[in-house]
């Protein structure tokens, strides 16, 4: 969820076609769920940021709640995103996680384009950029 002070949510693809990680099967049957547990992390993240105390996504199990084979984890994030964690005071998402706006570049005091990222424009930066490609294999 952070890394070296940035938020973000990962969701990793395999590369190949005939990888069962991310379908149905007896190891992952919901890989929907991926997904909304992403995003909740998102949620998760403004709500500590603004100062509310939210309990942490991943601590289900301390809350009593259990994976379903049936079901997956569906009555934790239902429950976690109307803040109706049974077993206690409510600690899940509050309105203000719906109603905050995503994260904007003008959300960001010193913000800094990087251009690591970016693809050449014309054909002098393309060679370039295959220089600065072989020069890194001969490191």
């Amino acid at each position: 969820m952070e890394y070296d002070q940035i938020g973000f949510s990962n969701i990793r693809l395999p590369d190949d076609q005939n990888s069962s990680i991310y379908t149905y099967s007896p190891y992952n049957t919901f890989p929907e769920e991926v997904f909304v547990h992403e995003f909740l992390h998102t949620l998760e993240r403004n709500e500590t940021e603004n100062g509310n105390n939210v309990i942490r996504l991943h601590d289900y199990e301390d809350y009593g709640y259990e994976k379903s084979n049936i079901a997956g984890l569906k009555a934790w994030y239902s429950d976690y995103m109307q803040n109706k964690i049974k077993g206690g005071k409510n600690k899940g998402l509050t309105g203000f996680a719906y109603k905050s706006k995503p994260i904007h570049e003008s959300n960001f005091k010193n913000s800094v384009e990087l251009e690591v990222l970016d693809e050449p424009d014309n054909i002098i930066e393309e060679i370039e950029s295959i220089i600065n490609r072989v020069k890194k294999l001969f490191r």
